[in-house]
């Protein structure tokens, strides 16, 4: 290799060096997940922020994020393995765990008020599909459920959870209290 063209390369290598230090290391990630914003109301505090902000749709939607709908807001998050969880009206979703560990994807969010509609792709063993709800946790055994969580009437911040199975079964879980049922898919 002739001089000018080693030196040329080590300068394509420096530039390419600069550019990559450049880009923030969220952008170098490829997101989990992806925001569909289905009505305006819809807005999104990522992680480590302090204020909510207007969701954009299309938005990458990653680990530790809260989305939060008001009265006439709706969305969906588009999971890239083809599951999603859609927002009802006045709901705040939180996703709490977004991970793709070879043979073991785990999906996990927490729903402080409001509604879900959850659709799962094929989990391996290995991997999950969970939402967690005043204290209950619903786990993916089939492939559809909703979680609708309602304000306890008693001004307390408690709320009252239901999980409804829309395809195959859910297993639900609770530290918080006794399950004594779950309505199983028709």
């Amino acid at each position: 290799m002739s001089r000018g063209r080693a030196c040329l390369s080590v300068v394509g290598f420096v530039v390419a060096l600069v550019i990559a230090a450049g880009v923030p290391a969220e952008a170098k990630t490829t997101a989990l997940a992806n925001l569909k914003v289905m009505h305006d109301g819809v807005t999104v505090k990522h992680q480590g922020q302090s204020s909510f902000v207007a969701a954009k749709n299309g938005s990458a939607i990653r680990q530790g994020d809260t989305l939060k709908t008001d009265a006439t807001g709706k969305a969906e998050i588009d999971y890239t393995d083809g599951s999603l969880t859609r927002l009802g009206t006045s709901t705040v979703f939180t996703i709490t765990k977004l991970t793709n560990d070879t043979g073991g994807r785990k999906t996990e969010g927490t729903l402080s008020v409001g509604e879900t509609w959850n659709r799962a792709a094929k989990v391996s063993e290995t991997g999950s599909f969970e939402v967690k709800a005043g204290g209950t946790t619903a786990a993916v055994e089939g492939t559809a459920f909703v979680v609708s969580c309602t304000p306890v009437p008693s001004g307390a911040q408690q709320v009252t959870c239901t999980v409804t199975a829309v395809v195959d079964n859910v297993q639900v879980n609770s530290d918080a209290w006794d399950v004594t049922s779950a309505t199983p898919a028709s």
